[in-house]
């Protein structure tokens, strides 16, 4: 079976927190969320977790089992089994997958939209050079004219297309079948594309921020939470200053100081973290800096995706404008002169 989404790891998570809290036994959880699902699927997967919970075996071998759970669910589940706080790694566990649910959102919109309303320009300027540029040309004939310049070589292409539709709609629903074939390696290119520069290291951030988060409230010490958060990071750069730090605090540095070292918090949020290991609240702070570097991780996607719109627009605007300028003055001229 493949794996479950963010979304439906979170609320499995969330409906294990509140019946472990309501005093509901592990197995009897599971079995509710099992009646509570609609997709056979997962009400089968479901099934599969709960009799082996009811012969006695953890949840965290339950969920391996199963194989519908990503390996960092099972671990910190195991984790929370460990250090006897699986009722509130469950909580963390659901809170940390609805932001990554909501990251994944925002990087879907950031690809998908603005690829979209780039085809959807490029429909507009093919049909203009295929179906209305012609009907200019007929009106230069008929007052003894030609084109020239740019529109005479759009004219050629729109004259091109027009003759060899068919190969160009087989060529295109071809790239079509490949993207959607291919999807998951086309969707890691563009998001490497879009989110280079300052959006990619609030994205990093706020990654990082989260899985931290997610593995102190689970009792992790400094080091294995470093650990795992170099396993889940996707840029090796970072990944690798990551485990450096872990090794660092495995010497004894203190979080504060590797996370510093890695350079991926603000001067801000690295002042923060250290407060708050002075104080004791690493954890919370650390939540803290998490739900801030998801608020700006979203503004910059957001501001990002307000910036393409209008420059797609404006871009496709242009060429319309010069296609339209280059055929409407000469024929004012034409017409001026008779």
């Amino acid at each position: 079976m493949k794996l479950l989404s963010l979304s439906q790891i979170s609320s499995f998570c969330m409906s294990m927190y509140l019946a472990m809290r309501a005093g509901i036994p592990v197995a009897e959880g599971v079995g509710m969320c099992r009646e509570e699902e609609t997709d056979a699927a997962r009400r089968e997967c479901f099934k599969r977790v709960e009799n082996s919970v009811s012969l006695g075996n953890k949840l965290s071998d339950a969920l391996r089992e199963a194989e519908a759970f990503p390996e960092y669910m099972t671990d910190m589940t195991e984790v929370g089994e460990r250090t006897g706080k699986l009722d509130d790694t469950l909580l963390a566990l659901s809170r940390y997958y609805d932001r990554q649910e909501s990251i994944s959102k925002s990087i879907r919109g950031a690809v998908t939209y603005p690829a979209m309303l780039l085809g959807v320009l490029l429909l507009v300027l093919i049909i203009f050079v295929v179906k209305i540029l012609p009907i200019f040309a007929d009106v230069y004939r008929q007052l003894g004219a030609q084109m020239s310049g740019v529109a005479a070589a759009a004219l050629r292409l729109g004259e091109w297309l027009g003759a060899r539709w068919i190969p160009v709609v087989i060529i295109i629903a071809a790239i079509i079948a490949l993207a959607v074939i291919f999807r998951a390696r086309l969707r890691e290119c563009l998001r490497g594309f879009f989110m280079g520069g300052k959006l990619g290291r609030a994205m990093l951030s706020a990654r990082f921020s989260g899985v931290l988060t997610m593995t102190l409230s689970a009792g992790m010490d400094s080091s294995e939470a470093m650990i795992m958060a170099a396993r889940l990071t996707e840029d090796k750069d970072a990944a690798a200053k990551i485990t450096a730090g872990a090794q660092a605090a495995a010497e004894g540095t203190s979080l504060a100081q590797c996370v510093a070292d890695t350079g991926i918090f603000s001067a801000l949020y690295n002042r923060m973290l250290a407060i708050g290991a002075r104080t004791g609240s690493a954890d919370t702070v650390m939540e803290e800096i998490a739900r801030r570097t998801g608020e700006e991780a979203n503004d910059r996607l957001e501001s990002f995706i307000g910036k393409i719109e209008p420059t797609l627009v404006i871009i496709m605007s242009l060429l319309v404008g010069l296609l339209l300028l280059s055929v409407m003055l000469p024929l004012a001229g034409i017409m001026s002169a008779i």
